[in-house]
């Protein structure tokens, strides 16, 4: 039986983009440590090279599977990450702002993260 590559290079692609974000979710790494781990992107590049070199050789199918997974890995991480940057690092906290000063005058909303509550404060019902 002969292996399509290229569906199994994808399999794992999407299958590690979906490891990084379960393993993230069900880590919760801060947003600090997430930065420190995607800080090793260029391993992603190391493992397409290397994946292109030994392609012909007898670990190109072991080549091929890193180089489709560390990359998967990476956007996996980078997908994680950015909605604790957004909560962590105080960008939730401007559009919550934007959204309570947008000049509404009979509504405020209450923005959580997970939810939103939009209360009637006064004006005509």
């Amino acid at each position: 039986m002969r292996v399509n590559r290229t569906l199994l290079y994808t399999g794992v692609f999407v299958a590690a983009i979906g490891a990084a974000l379960l393993a993230a979710d069900l880590g919760q790494p801060s947003a600090g440590a997430l930065i420190e781990v995607l800080g090793l992107w260029p391993l992603a590049v190391i493992a397409l090279g290397v994946g292109l070199v030994l392609r012909r050789t007898p670990l190109g199918l072991v080549s091929g599977v890193l180089a489709a997974a560390v990359p998967g890995l990476v956007l996996g991480g980078a997908l994680a990450l950015s909605p604790r940057l957004a909560v962590e690092r105080g960008y939730w906290h401007e559009v919550r702002s934007a959204f309570e000063h947008s000049g509404l005058p009979d509504v405020r909303p209450d923005i959580d993260f997970d939810t939103l509550h939009l209360d009637h404060i006064g004006g005509p019902t």
